[in-house]
């Protein structure tokens, strides 16, 4: 499958949900190379909950369970200056371990 690009402005992700008496599945469609490649994952790890319908070289369609989709806000994690720092120093640590050992300049 070739690859088309498609420009910023007209990347979306479309949810189609019914009620559930009518059906209990989520029709999703994303032409985001990031939801993409999460929808396929989650196809590959789930195949009996995830169907894809349909994908070509812009988008793809698949349909998950309605209880699968959530909207929230998003969570607000105050950091204080500690444990901004701690996390700091996980992370390099963390990056040292993947270099094997080489440190970032």
């Amino acid at each position: 499958m070739s690859k088309v690009s498609v420009s910023l402005d007209e990347q979306e992700t479309t949810i189609c949900m019914y009620p559930k008496q009518i059906q209990d599945f989520a029709e999703v469609y994303s032409c985001i190379p990031a939801v993409m490649n999460r929808l396929r994952k989650l196809a590959g790890s789930n195949p009996d909950c995830v169907r894809i319908e349909k994908e070509d070289d812009i988008g793809i369609f698949v349909q998950v369970p309605s209880s699968w989709i959530n909207i929230r806000k998003p969570r607000k994690v105050i950091m204080t200056d500690e444990r901004k720092a701690a996390t700091a120093a996980r992370l390099q640590a963390a990056r040292q371990k993947k270099k094997g050992g080489e440190i970032d300049g």
